[in-house]
């Protein structure tokens, strides 16, 4: 936006400097036409006079030779009523001049020429001027005049030149001195605004705002924060909601499975009241998590994400029995991360394919994309469809063919919230068989990266 503005501050500069140099140019170049031509016609007149007064034209010829040589660019001729040459003597007048002939005859009629318009750089035909010898009804013949103007073209031509360089210097100095600083007023708090609705939309307090600029701008910054005070209000009573459930309900069902357990020791038949008590703890748990994610602050640390996985991945080994195998590229994955997120997700998407590719291979690895780490689980299950991937992550969404499997349907999508709020992304791909969960994660790679050994890949455990 910035340039854009500053591109169209400059075309409108540079059109009024057009408009106010070009006339200029034109009254210049217009000048000189008409001064060349004033002066050769009134030359040619004298010549004219002096062929009237002396009756024998053809003896002017040694005049109109020095004439041309006081000048250096001018070339005369005398010509008789009918068109031929009289002086200088066995001359000729050229036939490839356009115009020439048009003007020798209206002279022959007693009409002298007139001043062009202007001499531009790029006419490179020679001025004429013709006048008649005699006047009224006795007209003798005609002055000619072929003028070079290449002179006076390249005196027209560094006018332009000067006029342009000027009107640059004087363009670089309004954009520097006038437009870059308006730019700068109508857009900075435009980029400020821009910064703290980033920083609201990712869930963090948006700095405080410089209220400067166009009164529209201000007005809007205002109500900018009228409404992050609104939403950090709701965020508060969020917090205080999910504070509220965790303790009013995580508390008693923690005494309610207690006593359960201590039931069923003696009573077999409380073990499915007990094993439903779980599933509503697991639930309540994902349903805080879930709340958690999207919307609150959190406290990012530097975290090495290959030494999280590695860790990670060995705690779930013996659960697999030899068919989880790890590849991780790096030695170390820096990145500036919550210190529980790598094993979160790397928990939900482990104990997905646990359950949901029971007896088949699960292969996790860990690369450098970019300026990301790429984190990829894939099992060698049934999989899933195109279709039923682009469903995935939805809240309390389950597969119809999964719903004996036990589980809440919110794993996916706290992986989801949870990736999204640190900036990363995450893809799910049916792999034939299987599905291919890939998690991008954004790297501190200024803190450089070492590479993991060829025999880096094998089994986890």
């Amino acid at each position: 936006m910035r340039r854009r503005l500053l591109a169209l501050a400059i075309t409108l500069t540079a059109a009024v400097l057009a408009a106010l140099v070009a006339p200029l140019v034109a009254a210049h170049a217009e000048e000189r036409a008409i001064t060349i031509h004033e002066r050769r016609l009134a030359a040619a007149t004298r010549f004219a006079t002096l062929a009237d007064s002396v009756g024998d034209a053809s003896s002017l010829g040694p005049d109109l030779m020095r004439y041309g040589e006081v000048t250096e660019s001018t070339r005369t001729w005398i010509v008789d009523i009918d068109g031929s040459v009289l002086a200088p003597a066995g001359s000729d007048l050229p036939a490839d001049v356009p115009g020439l002939a048009g003007a020798v005859r209206d002279a022959l009629a007693g009409t002298p020429t007139s001043a062009p318009t202007a001499l531009w750089p790029w006419q490179t035909e020679p001025l004429i001027v013709a006048t008649p010898i005699g006047r009224d009804a006795q007209i003798l013949g005609a002055v000619v005049m072929l003028e070079d103007t290449s002179a006076a073209r390249d005196n027209v031509q560094r006018a332009m030149v000067l006029a342009a360089a000027g009107g640059a210097v004087v363009l670089a100095l309004v954009a520097w001195l006038v437009g870059v600083p308006l730019v700068g007023w109508v857009v900075r708090p435009v980029d400020d605004l821009t910064t703290r609705v980033e920083q609201l939309s990712r869930g963090r307090t948006p700095t405080e705002g410089r209220h400067v600029g166009p009164p529209e701008l201000r007005r809007l910054a205002e109500s900018f924060d009228d409404m992050a005070a609104n939403v950090e209000h709701s965020r508060q009573q969020q917090r205080e909601l999910v504070a509220d459930v965790s303790h009013q309900l995580a508390n008693p069902l923690t005494a309610l499975r207690l006593r359960l357990e201590n039931l069923a020791v003696d009573d077999p038949a409380v073990e499915p009241v007990l094993a439903e008590t779980e599933r509503m703890a697991r639930s309540l748990d994902a349903v805080i998590e879930i709340s958690r994610a999207g919307g609150f602050d959190r406290r990012l640390s530097e975290v090495d994400v290959a030494r999280q996985l590695r860790e990670r991945v060995a705690l779930w080994a013996p659960l697999f029995e030899d068919l989880l195998t790890v590849r991780v590229d790096v030695d170390t994955a820096p990145a500036f991360l919550e210190e529980d997120l790598v094993p979160t997700v790397l928990d939900v998407l482990l104990d997905n394919a646990l359950k949901y590719a029971e007896g088949r291979s699960v292969d996790v690895a860990l690369e450098q994309a970019g300026d990301a780490w790429r984190v990829t689980v894939r099992d060698h299950g049934d999989g899933v469809s195109a279709a039923e991937a682009a469903e995935l992550g939805r809240r309390f969404h389950r597969l119809e063919r999964h719903a004996g499997v036990e589980g809440t349907g919110l794993g996916l999508a706290i992986v989801v919230l949870r990736v999204r709020d640190a900036d990363g992304n995450v893809v799910f791909d049916p792999a034939d068989p299987g599905l291919r969960t890939v998690i991008s994660l954004p790297a501190r790679l200024d803190r450089g990266t070492t590479a993991a050994p060829p025999d880096a890949a094998g089994p986890a455990g």
